[in-house]
């Protein structure tokens, strides 16, 4: 009896949230609070209602969204060539343009690269995201790069062992 309970309370909370959010609004919305909440919190009794409101809306959508998918690849595709035209301008600039010219476009891009503030194009790929059913992302670099070269980094450490050449000695 306390599971249906649950699904007509669950099924109650879902009507509220879609009077004020639609689908896509109401998902990120329980997906962001799981993220920065959810996981981080010593609360137990909270982290459960979270992870409930949460999951209302884990399932995936059942129609297949490839207009979704194709956007979310073109957002990846165009954050990366973004990133790689910035870290190439950050040391070509010095040596084209006078002092005047390449430090403010320098620090602009150090502000931009280094602040907390989460870029327009991980909003939209959060967005896209999680209307796919996907978890969100931190942040591009740190989620795209970082992690990857830890990764790879640590497998290889764990890997190799720091052995030293036996010397010989000649007697």
């Amino acid at each position: 009896m306390s599971a249906v309970a649950n699904a007509d309370d669950l099924k109650k909370l879902s009507d509220i949230l879609n009077e004020f959010l639609d689908e896509n609004q109401a998902r990120e919305f329980t997906s962001k609070i799981e993220q920065e909440i959810a996981h981080k919190t010593d609360n137990e009794n909270l982290k459960t209602l979270l992870q409930t409101l949460s999951s209302i809306y884990a399932t995936k959508p059942k129609r297949r969204e490839y207009g979704k998918k194709i956007a979310l690849v073109l957002v990846f595709t165009f954050h990366m060539f973004v990133i790689a035209v910035n870290i190439t301008a950050f040391f070509i600039l010095p040596f084209l343009y006078p002092m005047w010219v390449w430090m403010p476009i320098n620090s602009f891009i150090l502000t931009v690269m280094f602040t907390r503030e989460i870029c327009p194009l991980t909003r939209l790929e959060n967005y896209l995201r999680t209307s796919l059913g996907l978890p969100r992302i931190g942040g591009f670099i740190n989620h795209y790069i970082v992690r990857p070269v830890k990764r790879i980094y640590n497998a290889y450490k764990s890997d190799t062992t720091l052995t030293l050449p036996e010397t010989q000695e000649n007697t």
